[in-house]
């Protein structure tokens, strides 16, 4: 097939769960022996650097734009008072974005398009005015279902009403984007529920984000270590109030047991206030480290409380794949399918949580079962490029 694969983000490097999903599709594409042309917009936060541009550029046609998606407080403000778009998709409606996607299928004739996420749905209708491709929309989440979720976590009144009234409009603009492409490609079971129950009719196929089939082959389950490490983006609110949860409710709980225990936080994109508030006893912050995966290496336990979001959590199947025991919540483990007490640990509230890590801690043969079954699971299920044969042979049996 010839594909088109359209971003909202740049894929590459894939340093958080939603480049890495993308980058994940480019690279197993090509492998399948399939041609790939990318389109990404480049933005303050996602960019991409000549050596990164160049690395893509090897096994794919790249194409990057500019755009400036950055949270503007007077547009905020004007599209909440006069508009009924959701703030987030306006960001991502980008005239050069669109002249460059033009020009492309203008250019070269394509099998199949894929729309990385619900953002890049105002472009359907350019798509279909110059190419008879095949549309598939890969839903990276239940959009709203996030928003909502954000917006019952919030404590402050103008933030709340803020973020349920986009979780509205955003509920509004993704309903209005079913059944606008031709096949649909969610992330998780679940998800495929939620948008089988809004309305959709199209023909669907759940793919999940996984992981490299060469960095799933060389891992081995690594020692007991007594310590806990975070591990995300920390300029996303739901991992900020993860991680304020946690310090505040649940590591005092066991640092009464551990008085020597440390946990250790990486992520990138830090807001200058939070380390300030997470400056604890025992917690050691490290900024964006420059490979997560030795940082996840290098720590015991992963702790992941989730309580918005959605998806799935691409960091916690990386933590999975290492061998390592994870502790989440029951929105943390969503579509994962793995299952308490054998491939994973899951509590909701600080007490359950606590004595979750405090059982690993107690226990360094049940820390090896869990991160034996972990790792076991997700060579079993998260191979990114059995997934990606799948969903390949999903959208052949669609070509006309």
């Amino acid at each position: 097939m010839n594909i088109l694969q359209l971003c909202t983000k740049s894929p590459y490097p894939p340093h958080d769960g939603g480049s890495m999903a993308m980058y994940s599709h480019t690279r197993c594409f090509v492998l399948l022996g399939h041609n790939v042309t990318v389109l990404t917009m480049c933005t303050n936060k996602h960019s991409m650097s000549e050596d990164d541009k160049a690395w893509l550029s090897s096994f794919t046609r790249l194409y990057t734009v500019a755009v400036n998606t950055s949270v503007n407080l007077l547009h905020l403000v004007f599209n909440f008072i006069f508009s009924h778009m959701p703030y987030n998709a306006v960001r991502f409606i980008s005239p050069a974005y669109k002249r460059q996607l033009v020009s492309i299928l203008k250019s070269d004739t394509f099998d199949l398009v894929q729309l990385e996420g619900l953002y890049l749905v105002p472009y359907i209708n350019v798509i279909r005015r110059h190419s008879v491709a095949l549309i598939a929309l890969r839903a990276h989440n239940v959009e709203h279902e996030l928003w909502e979720r954000i917006a019952q976590t919030e404590t402050h009144t103008l933030k709340k009403y803020y973020f349920t009234s986009l979780a509205s409009r955003i509920a509004n603009f993704e309903t209005a984007a079913l059944n606008l492409y031709d096949l649909l490609v969610p992330i998780t079971p679940r998800d495929l529920e939620q948008f089988h129950s809004m309305g959709n009719q199209k023909p669907a196929r759940v793919c999940s984000a996984g992981l490299d089939p060469d960095a799933l082959a060389e891992q081995v389950v690594p020692p007991f270590q007594a310590a806990l490490f975070f591990l995300g983006s920390l300029e996303w609110k739901p991992n900020q109030d993860a991680l304020l949860w946690f310090v505040q409710h649940v590591f005092p709980k066991i640092r009464n047991r551990y008085p020597e225990l440390l946990l250790h936080i990486a992520g990138r994109n830090t807001p200058t206030w939070l380390p300030r508030v997470l400056a604890k006893p025992g917690v050691v912050f490290h900024g964006e480290v420059p490979d997560a995966r030795d940082f996840i290496r290098e720590h015991g336990i992963m702790v992941a409380p989730c309580f918005s979001g959605g998806g799935m959590r691409v960091k916690i199947i990386e933590g999975m794949y290492t061998g390592k025991p994870v502790v989440t919540t029951t929105i943390g483990a969503e579509g994962l399918e793995a299952r308490h007490g054998e491939h994973i640990l899951i509590a909701d509230t600080a007490d359950g949580f606590a004595d979750e890590l405090i059982s690993l801690l107690n226990n360094p043969e049940y820390f090896r079962k869990i991160g034996h079954n972990a790792l076991n699971f997700i060579r079993l299920h998260f191979d990114n490029l059995k997934v990606a044969g799948e969903l390949t042979d999903f959208y052949l049996e669609h070509l006309p």
